[in-house]
């Protein structure tokens, strides 16, 4: 896995705002699920927006200046062995003792520190109480396992007539109201919000660089994957929720040798950030769910922390699984492979595990192994739009997962008890499932069943 300069460091959600036990699950994401009243109640006594990003800068930078500055590093917070029993009083009396470094950037909302130079003091920065570093690592995008542009006339046709198996296969028509009120976070190559599909939608943007800063707000797509995404999302005629916003981080945009675009550590990481801290709506920070068709082959837990954290501040992720099912059991990616996401499979108008959608057990080595993907939805030649006014037909992880994402949003609107509360929607989702066959050819394990709306 190739890098680029840089590092991103990562401070555990139980020293930053004293969450340790609100997401300790034994297994994945379904197995461990309480009622849909205990699970809202983990979330109850979440910080205010403001109070948790404040005390998380204040940790934050507290280490950023204390990697260059070893006799300062966290007086206040006693011995590193601590760290899991820290409360909230105590991380309240923390203050910075100076600003980070010049090279470095807080990011409170995913509890992360972007560092621009090409080497740390290693021993320095594990000395600190819960906290990890990874280098500036290539993640990539959940590539269709196939892309068929279809004519104008076609694609026309099927806006106009409804014609979006992946919507009735679940339960909804074509331009069906829901989602209202709710905005949905997409990390990915970028939307063209010119398309007819997004007529009238709030749709903020921003695109990040290699080293997570912000190098646009005008809306584009660095590819097609990203509008196609978008339009599963929250399309007006072939979205899941067509009254829903979406806040869009282009992450993925830098092409490699075959023409597949791909994003860095710190780019995703900014995009991460800036969905769960921006206020994108008077008096409420943040998006209500974020989508990401995107993830590393095999376990990777350098997006583990910012997961975790958004968890903290009220905001789940769906990811894909992956799309590499054909090499066999076990191909599946991060973030779908972790615990704390609900991870996403594809299946076919028959009900049938697509054969490339990814399963098998997941879970870093010596932690409890669980049963990846959780659920699957309508993955198979999905006819979404592309940049352009264009539509194509897709197939992979990457269309199923923002159905489920558009479902998210429609239950969350029309069940406020929902918002902010992660495992509640989590177990709302997985509480309505018709069953999913396994592929007779490579027996792909689907979830606990097909998404139903």
């Amino acid at each position: 896995m190739s890098t680029t300069s840089g590092y991103v460091i990562f401070v555990d959600e139980s020293v930053l705002d004293g969450s340790v036990e609100m997401f300790g699950m034994t297994g994945g994401v379904f197995a461990a699920l309480p009622s849909e009243a205990e699970a809202a109640a983990t979330t109850a006594e979440a910080l205010p927006p403001e109070e948790l990003l404040a005390r998380r800068h204040a940790v934050l930078s507290q280490i950023a200046s204390g990697i260059d500055n070893p006799g300062t590093r966290f007086e206040n917070f006693g011995a590193a062995s601590e760290a899991a029993t820290f409360g909230l009083p105590k991380i309240a009396s923390i203050e910075p003792q100076s600003e980070p470094p010049a090279d470095m950037r807080v990011l409170a909302g995913v509890g992360a520190i972007l560092v621009d130079r090409d080497e740390l003091d290693l021993e320095a920065i594990y000395s600190q109480p819960g906290v990890s570093v990874y280098p500036n690592v290539e993640v990539h995008m959940v590539h269709p396992d196939t892309e068929t542009v279809i004519d104008a006339a076609a694609g026309a046709a099927a806006a106009a007539n409804g014609q979006f198996w992946h919507l009735t296969k679940v339960g909804l028509a074509s331009g069906q109201s829901g989602g209202r009120g709710i905005m949905i976070g997409i990390l990915d190559t970028g939307i063209d919000d010119s398309h007819p599909e997004f007529a009238g939608k709030v749709v903020q943007f921003r695109e990040f660089d290699k080293h997570g800063q912000v190098v646009g707000s005008t809306a584009r797509d660095a590819g097609d994957h990203g509008t196609h995404v978008s339009s599963i999302a929250a399309g007006r005629n072939c979205g899941a929720a067509p009254d829903a916003d979406l806040a869009v981080a282009a992450v993925l945009t830098t092409p490699n040798a075959q023409g597949r675009l791909f994003g860095y550590l710190q780019q995703i990481v900014a995009g991460m950030d800036w969905l769960v801290q921006h206020q994108f709506r008077p008096g409420r920070r943040g998006v209500d769910v974020v989508n990401a068709s995107l993830g590393g082959s095999g376990y990777h837990n350098y997006l583990e922390q910012p997961v975790l954290n958004g968890l903290a501040a009220g905001i789940s992720m769906i990811a894909a699984i992956g799309n590499d099912g054909r090499k066999g059991a076990g191909f599946h990616g991060s973030p779908g492979n972790y615990r704390t996401t609900l991870s996403v499979g594809a299946s076919d108008s028959q009900d049938i595990t697509a054969i490339f959608s990814d399963w098998e057990l997941s879970g870093q080595d010596g932690r409890i192994q669980y049963p990846v993907p959780n659920l699957s939805a309508p993955g198979v030649d999905v006819i979404a739009a592309i940049p352009g006014n264009g539509y194509a037909r897709m197939s992979g992880t990457s269309m199923a997962t923002p159905l489920v994402a558009g479902i998210a949003a429609r239950r969350m609107s029309a069940n406020p008890a929902l918002l902010g509360h992660p495992r509640a929607l989590f177990l709302s989702l997985l509480s309505t499932l018709d069953p999913v066959k396994p592929h007779p050819y490579n027996l792909n394990y689907g979830g606990a069943g097909r998404i139903r709306a």
